[in-house]
């Protein structure tokens, strides 16, 4: 989204939960009665029309449609609405998605494949034989989210917050 900078900003103050200068413009997280509203606001100073919104159509525009029609019901001083059910989680997508980045920062700060198992599902781990760990459905389950944490890993969680990327069970837009 393009604007002004300055106007919106004024605006949007009272329902900023954070802020964030980057590089690519001003990225805000704003309280909203349904949830959190996440936009970027690049200040153009070469454009001419003050208050000039773009908004990015590729295969997410009807979810980028309804966003801006959220943050427009806001800037109004109305309720933004519900988020759309696409960006919505359930709470089975949230629990994997909380493991995975677990899993993410624990390899990153090299700690052992089953002392993070653990810490997800329970100390009763450590004490399985190997062959006991191999076999058993937690096993299963940490490799599965371990391989949805290479996502995280390599820097997808940035993606994820830009709306670029698909990861795990969620497509962020």
């Amino acid at each position: 989204m393009r604007g002004d900078g300055g106007d919106i900003l004024s605006r949007l103050a009272p329902y900023a939960r954070a802020r964030h200068d980057g590089p690519d413009g001003i990225h805000l997280v704003l309280d909203g009665v349904a949830g959190p509203l996440r936009i970027v606001i690049v200040v153009d100073r070469q454009s001419v029309v003050v208050g000039t919104w773009f908004v990015i159509d590729d295969g997410h525009l009807g979810i980028r449609l309804a966003c801006v029609a959220r943050l427009g019901r806001l800037l109004a001083g109305q309720a933004p609405g519900p988020l759309p059910s696409t960006l919505r989680l359930s709470s089975q997508q949230k629990l994997r998605q909380i493991r995975m980045l677990c899993i993410a920062e624990g390899r990153r700060m090299g700690v052992a494949t089953r002392r993070i198992a653990a810490g997800l599902y329970g100390e009763r781990i450590l004490h399985l034989s190997r062959n006991e760990w191999r076999a058993s459905s937690w096993h299963r389950a940490f490799y599965r989210d371990l391989d949805g944490a290479a996502f995280y890993l390599n820097g997808g969680h940035v993606a994820l917050l830009h709306g670029l990327k698909q990861g795990g069970d969620s497509l962020a837009a």
